[in-house]
């Protein structure tokens, strides 16, 4: 008798069992969730930038867990609810209006029917209406965008193969999707990129790396990148030049600086532009180039816009918002327009299709046999059940009607916020459509769409208008940021249940966590301000007026029809030549950067550069440590500004100087 090696014979240990839904996972994903809310309500209200922060909660969570405590037991299955629960609280600062809506409302004039303000009771009622029907409403879109037509949703996708990648998951524990439908619509993306470098060793026989020491450097990297960026917040308080340099007065040019071309060194703002990606802030730079290099300081020398350069009433300003705003919505109804034309073709091939081959299933990838379950990796047990969604969304529709109405009643009729409710269920389908297709949710495209319904709902009514589009943009963004989380949890056969459970538990304790970090701001620093400019904000309230009979600015309309053509080309140019998408000007990028000052555009650029030069010289190093870097400035400042804004509360901590300040652009 032949002994068989008892290494090779010895049977591999059962693989443990992943708990779907777990107290820990949620707990520590609203904990990274709340940092991340206090993050985004600083970068929210400075320049309208809020993030998902997917990729970076699944990293951090994986990192509390399989470094920090040295847990096992931690699988890929809790890091998909933990990071659902996260993104849930993190991204109230924009579903809740706080960075756009609330301070419109509080910039309402006389003319407009006065300034309505917020208390934090009223903030806390209003943000709670609008936090959860999207997030019911994300459920039945689930069936039709992920199981049937099997939309890319390229960020939840990169979650899932972060998410992957980190615990070493094998292929046939994770779900398949068609081949290469994400290599269609984006580049190689980090993690992509990341798990073909890590995994090629498997090919030619060579040892997989070893993740989690791997991991352990990250983290060190995490640690002295927070720390370089939380220094300079603290720097920058005491000393406020550092937040705007004024190079080109120093040059004695002080016209340039006036048109907000300074220097802002700052770290975060490094980070972003590194995860932002070159194609958006070189766009961008062009952008604030063309708009405060050219039109801005054009408008104001003959006249048009005769007053101070921030005035959004008769200055630089508000004279260059109005060909923000006619690009950014041209863009956004180009795109929902190509989505369409895209999909009704889809559907007139699968007609032709189902005829020539006789309803032959294989002829339509998004449609299966009746005797094929659309979802046969989860079981019942793990379906989110109908009637949870179905009364939820009754109930979460109510009480967004019923809240909104209360708090604004003296303004608006109790029948408007239920037609805002239908109107933000219509809108979020469209969203959800073009995030699937494209990874960009046009939040901002759906909430102009609803403030021109609402026009015609109540005229002359701008705090009506404004509400509605607050609703609107609620919904479109939870159920966005619903579906990529979803799409991550199929890619990796999580529960769609617990996922649900995560998303409402975390966009509960999302209201009081965006609430108190809107408050601490708002009672530290003038908004708008220097500090906080809340250029989304003039935005909202300009459109409100102008679908309300407003008047533009002298001589701005020729400008606006002539860069919102041209805005409107550029989805349909992208969509022809697919290949070249990333060598074409995001038009998007293009008009967010008319409106937001060249000085945070600059910094960006500069991260996309460091970026690219990094990725193209060392991309082994550039896989690794990337986004850790990139997070890690975004979170300094963005955690560190907790601490500033409560020395800067009255009775606190004073700036050492405010030596070197160009008047009207430091917070001292």
């Amino acid at each position: 008798m032949l002994y068989s090696d008892p290494v090779e014979s010895a049977p591999e240990p059962p693989a443990p069992v992943q708990r779907h839904l777990t107290w820990r996972a949620i707990l520590v994903g609203v904990l990274v969730g709340c940092l991340m809310c206090f993050s985004n309500m600083y970068f929210g209200l400075q320049t309208g930038w809020v993030t998902m922060g997917s990729l970076q909660t699944s990293l951090l969570g994986f990192a509390v867990f399989k470094v920090i405590l040295r847990d096992q037991t931690f699988g890929p299955i809790e890091n998909v609810l933990l990071q659902t629960a996260a993104v849930a609280t993190a991204t109230m600062p924009l579903a809740g209006g706080f960075v756009g809506i609330i301070p419109a409302l509080k910039m309402m004039t006389d003319a407009d029917g006065g300034s309505i303000v917020l208390t934090w009771w009223e903030l806390i009622v209003f943000a709670g209406g609008l936090a959860f029907f999207g997030v019911f409403f994300a459920v039945p879109l689930r069936e039709q965008t992920i199981l049937r037509e099997k939309l890319k949703f390229p960020s939840g996708y990169a979650t899932a193969e972060m998410i992957k990648i980190l615990h070493n998951v094998k292929k046939e524990d994770t779900q398949v999707d068609d081949d290469g439908e994400i290599t269609d619509f984006m580049e190689e993306s980090d993690v992509t990129r990341m798990e073909r470098i890590m995994r090629s060793g498997e090919e030619v026989g060579l040892v997989r790396p070893n993740v989690e020491k791997d991991l352990g450097r990250q983290l060190w990297v995490l640690i002295i990148t927070f720390s370089i960026s939380g220094v300079y917040m603290i720097l920058s308080f005491f000393l406020p030049v550092l937040k705007n340099i004024p190079v080109f007065t120093y040059m004695g040019l002080p016209y340039a600086t006036e048109f907000y071309w300074m220097l802002t060194p700052s770290f975060s703002y490094v980070g972003q532009g590194m995860i932002m990606g070159t194609n958006t802030c070189l766009s961008m730079l062009i952008g604030a180039v063309i708009g405060w290099g050219v039109l801005a300081p054009t408008a104001q020398y003959v006249g048009w816009a005769p007053g101070k350069t921030s005035s959004f009433s008769d200055g630089a300003q508000g004279w260059l918002l109005w060909i923000s705003l006619a690009v950014m919505m041209a863009e956004s109804v180009s795109s929902l327009f190509v989505l369409i034309f895209k999909w009704i073709g889809h559907r007139i091939v699968i007609y032709r299709s189902k005829k020539d081959a006789y309803l032959d299933d294989e002829a339509d990838p998004g449609t299966l046999s009746s005797s094929e379950p659309l979802d046969p990796h989860s079981t019942p047990e793990q379906q989110v059940p109908t009637w949870w969604w179905a009364t939820g969304l009754v109930f979460a529709s109510a009480l967004a009607v019923v809240c909104t109405w209360g708090i604004f009643r003296d303004r608006i009729p109790f029948y408007q916020p239920i037609i805002g409710v239908f109107l933000s269920l219509l809108v979020s389908v469209l969203a959800v459509r073009a995030l699937g297709e494209t990874d960009v949710n046009p939040v901002s495209g759906v909430g102009k769409l609803s403030q021109v319904v609402f026009a015609l709902v109540a005229p002359n009514n701008i705090a009506s208008n404004l509400v509605a589009g607050a609703i609107a943009e609620a919904g479109a963004q939870q159920a966005g940021d619903m579906m990529q989380d979803l799409k991550t949890g199929h890619l990796l056969k999580a529960s769609p249940r617990a996922q649900f459970v995560g998303q409402v538990i975390g966009s509960f304790f999302s209201v009081f966590v965006a609430v108190g970090a809107f408050e601490l701001y708002s009672n530290s620093y003038e908004i708008p301000g220097p500090e906080f400019q809340v250029p989304t904000a003039p935005v909202w309230l300009n459109m409100a007026r102008f679908v309300n009979n407003g008047e533009l600015p002298p001589n701005v309309v020729w400008f606006c029809i002539a860069f919102a053509i041209l805005a409107a080309a550029l989805p349909i140019v992208q969509e022809v030549f697919k290949n070249r998408k990333n060598y074409i000007i995001s038009g998007m990028a293009f008009g967010i950067a008319l409106y937001v000052t060249p000085n945070w555009t600059i910094p960006r650029f500069i991260g996309a550069m460091i970026q690219w030069f990094w990725k193209a010289k060392y991309p082994v190093s550039h896989d690794k440590y990337m986004l850790v870097t990139a997070s890690g400035f975004v979170l300094g400042e963005g955690i560190l500004s907790i601490v500033t804004a409560l020395m800067k509360n009255p009775g606190g901590l004073q700036p050492w100087s405010c030596g070197g300040c160009a008047p009207g652009f430091c917070s001292c």
